[in-house]
């Protein structure tokens, strides 16, 4: 179900709510190109400017229809009447927002940033099982020995169509992931919700090793096979 980001009627069940994107005037929800960080407020995210909820788990609709509402809200049409200034205001605004937008649009993009908004680099920190690396020297050897080697290309497909169902089950287990660190956000609980981080670092590490060994692997499938030498 998409999120709201208009104001709600008063007996809707979202009437509570206090998001709203970054932009908006907090007192009067319009459009405010001049907003600044109020006393003690944070630098908003891409969340914040976006008028998201920080969480992994989005609807994919709900962050759509708020980037296009901001990016229709701060046209430039709209403030040809009060200068340039104002025009050029919008124009950065639009910018944040477009930055914010293409920053959430996957989830591994909104696992990974919510790394990034805690000071940690899934790429950094991660650190494969032994199993994962002796795939990956399989993979390797094979990959070197597909240009002039018929059975070790036989391997290789069977190594890429492996990589791919892992890829399919890792993408599983980061939903996981994202709901668990989802839910330790609700109480904010800094334990817990430091303890949810891990889970999302593996997935993400693992899944950048496997991309690349499917990325490796497919290129060396492109090349000519050896057991049909070009003429």
């Amino acid at each position: 179900m998409a999120e709201q980001f208009d104001h709600p009627a008063a007996d809707s069940a979202d009437a509570p709510r206090t998001l709203r994107p970054w932009v908006f005037n907090p007192l009067t929800g319009a459009v405010d190109l001049t907003r600044q960080p109020l006393a003690g407020e944070p630098e908003p995210d891409h969340f914040a400017i976006l008028g998201l909820p920080q969480r992994i788990l989005l609807d994919a609709d709900a962050i759509e229809i708020a980037h296009r509402s901001l990016i229709r809200g701060l046209h430039p049409d709209r403030f040809h009447a009060q200068g340039p200034e104002a025009v050029a205001r919008a124009q950065w605004h639009s910018s944040r927002v477009n930055d914010a937008w293409r920053g959430l649009k996957t989830l591994e993009q909104r696992a990974a940033y919510v790394l990034t908004l805690a000071g940690e680099n899934a790429d950094e920190r991660y650190r494969p099982p032994p199993a994962l690396l002796e795939q990956v020297m399989e993979a390797n050897e094979a990959i070197d020995e597909a240009g002039h080697d018929p059975a070790a290309r036989v391997q290789l497909l069977e190594l890429l169509a492996n990589f791919r169902a892992q890829r399919e089950a890792l993408a599983a287990d980061l939903a996981k992931a994202a709901a668990a660190w989802d839910a330790a956000q609700a109480p904010a609980d800094a334990a817990a919700s430091a303890a949810a981080r891990a889970p999302l670092r593996a997935v993400l590490g693992q899944a950048r090793y496997v991309d690349n060994l499917i990325g490796r692997a497919t290129a060396a499938l492109s090349a000519p096979d050896p057991a049909y030498p070009a003429n």
